[in-house]
């Protein structure tokens, strides 16, 4: 299985991943304030975080990183930051986080389509596991379809985003609230036949953590 990007922020260790994750700023003082913050923004609010941290996270990225003709997308949004993912126009997979203004900007590029390649058979990639104002997963999945996404038998809310490679790689994102250990429970259509795969979790097996089973 593909490794996932994972850019962790705020005290998590950083694992091991295909490329290394670049920052700018971020004083432990104002990334704090982000992990305490809700993590979603309020509804009339959202628009104008995900604009301003967009434009905050593009004006600080290399003309090799920028986004492709299809965009950035949303993956999760805090009170006053957001994590984006797109494709580059060479074909590449980034994610950034960046907050409304200054403080902490993360990114990590793919640059090889090779290192993300298409699934040969139905299967979830995890792409992206990262945190800040929540726990945020991106996975893609190949030849099927999410049907839902559990811990502990309770569903959690995920979101489609608009898919990758010209349509094959469906993109799913869900977030937690805090970082929680164990794994989370994805229950995928291929065909007319279901199937359960699992999503690993960054909260480890640290006792004290939320955790999904």
């Amino acid at each position: 299985m593909n490794r996932p990007l994972v850019c962790a922020v705020l005290g998590v260790a950083l694992l091991p991943s295909v490329v290394a994750c670049t920052a700018r700023g971020g004083r432990p003082a104002a990334a704090a304030s982000w992990g305490a913050a809700s993590p979603r923004a309020s509804a009339p609010g959202r628009a104008q975080v995900v604009d301003a941290s967009r434009t905050n996270l593009t004006t600080s990225l290399s003309t090799a990183d920028l986004p492709g003709p299809t965009g950035m997308y949303t993956a999760a949004v805090g009170r006053a930051a957001a994590t984006f993912v797109w494709e580059t126009a060479a074909g590449g997979f980034c994610f950034g986080l960046a907050a409304t203004s200054g403080g902490f900007i993360s990114t990590s590029c793919v640059h090889d389509p090779r290192d993300v390649p298409f699934s040969a058979r139905p299967a979830l990639i995890p792409l992206v596991s990262t945190y800040s104002f929540a726990e945020v997963h991106v996975i893609g999945a190949d030849r099927e379809t999410v049907r839902s996404v559990t811990c502990n038998g309770e569903p959690l809310t995920f979101r489609r985003l608009p898919p990758f490679m010209n349509g094959r790689r469906e993109l799913y994102a869900f977030d937690l609230t805090e970082p929680t250990a164990g794994r989370v429970t994805v229950t995928v259509v291929r065909g007319r036949a279901t199937a359960t795969e699992h999503v690993a979790l960054m909260g480890g097996s640290l006792k004290h953590r939320a955790s999904c089973r």
